[in-house]
């Protein structure tokens, strides 16, 4: 697509990537796929005999292609890149040129979306992103800057209610969960109960939608919330259940070790880890709420293609939220320094970037069963 004007997060242009002293690469363990025209281009190029053998030898055609999801670059044994030489560059990059690269390699962390407005996010994912985020003293602003997207499917924008109401809803939301003189729990809290009232207000039209956001409303509460200790347990249980597959998978093993799930004594073993935590880390909740902001941002919240409600998407990302902060605080027990919070945190938002955790947790939410009933937010 050509250069059009894009919405950013202001970290945006300040990402670069750590090549060769990244901890957690975004060329471990994930599959590259690949649309036909990539995958053509890729198999026909001229490059050095070296590359060529390496590209001949891991690239091929999915079992069930589509025209944007064609092909993929198969992981060697270890799960590195092919591609990935052992100075951290990447040999396609090195021998052929960045145009080289396919266009998940090109751009990511960035994610364009074009569906309610032009907006281009940076993923928590990555270690780099991560590291901006928890450095960043002031809350998170956005910028328009030109950018260049070519060849990247982009959907084409509505124009409907929710698109008329997209920009001012998640202004709205943002600016909620960066009250600092409110405890982080009480601002996601907050950001639930008014996705439950956009729920009412749409369902009775434009005017109601507009009446509610010309309205400044009522202000989060100032007090700490006690731990829900049954939004806990779903939690652990929740990180006890992925497997060796998932990013998250040694680092929810390690909290569960140091908090001990499976134990009567694990509320009490959270409290007294969630309490070092919070001296180890004193400015955790500016940190988790520029992380929280960025994930907004991306996800698109609490606008989705789930079917699920404003509120439900909403009370997912509390869940979210208690399922990071959990992991986080197990984690970093034993380890209590930043580049620990940065892995655990780099690995969980692979996750819920990347898999259907999210959509799953919505859909929980939108059933009406216990989960929905918890509050993560208060974790």
């Amino acid at each position: 697509m050509p250069e059009k004007m894009f919405t950013v997060p202001d970290i945006y242009p300040e990402f670069k990537c750590k090549i060769s002293s990244c901890r957690q690469t975004c060329c471990y363990g994930w599959e590259i796929t690949f649309g036909m025209e990539e995958y053509f281009r890729l198999i026909g190029m001229n490059c050095p005999r070296d590359l060529r053998k390496r590209l001949d030898g891991s690239v091929y055609v999915l079992d069930h292609p589509t025209r944007e999801r064609y092909a993929v670059l198969a992981k060697r044994y270890d799960g590195e890149c092919p591609m990935h030489d052992p100075d951290g560059y990447c040999a396609l990059q090195r021998h052929c040129g960045e145009d080289a690269l396919t266009d998940v390699c090109r751009f990511y962390p960035r994610s364009p979306h074009t569906r309610h407005a032009n907006e281009c996010s940076v993923a928590a994912s990555c270690e780099a992103v991560c590291e901006l985020l928890f450095a960043k003293k002031e809350p998170i602003s956005f910028i328009n800057v030109p950018l260049d997207f070519r060849n990247v499917f982009t959907t084409a924008q509505d124009d409907d209610i929710r698109t008329k109401f997209y920009v001012p809803i998640r202004k709205r939301l943002v600016s909620v969960m960066q009250k600092r003189d409110v405890p982080l729990s009480a601002r996601l809290s907050f950001a639930a109960a008014f996705a439950a009232e956009l729920d009412v207000a749409f369902e009775k039209g434009a005017d109601a939608a507009e009446a509610l956001l010309s309205t400044d409303g009522a202000s989060p509460s100032t007090e700490k919330k006690p731990t829900d200790f049954s939004a806990l347990g779903i939690a652990a249980k929740l990180l006890s259940g992925f497997d060796f597959r998932h990013s998250v998978y040694p680092f929810a093993q390690k909290a569960a070790e140091n908090l001990g799930f499976e134990t009567e004594s694990f509320p009490e073993n959270y409290e007294k880890a969630k309490s070092g935590f919070e001296k180890a880390f004193p400015e955790w909740e500016r940190m988790f709420e520029n992380v929280l902001v960025n994930h907004f941002f991306y996800e698109g919240l609490p606008f989705s293609d789930d079917g699920c409600s404003f509120s439900d998407n909403m009370k997912a990302m509390c869940a979210v939220y208690g399922i990071w902060r959990t992991a986080a605080v197990g984690y970093t027990m034993t380890s209590p320094d930043m580049n620990s919070l940065v892995d655990v945190t780099a690995a969980f938002f692979r996750l819920a970037e990347n898999s259907p955790l999210p959509t799953n947790l919505a859909r929980a939410m939108k059933s009406g069963n216990e989960l929905s009933a918890c509050d993560f937010s208060s974790l």
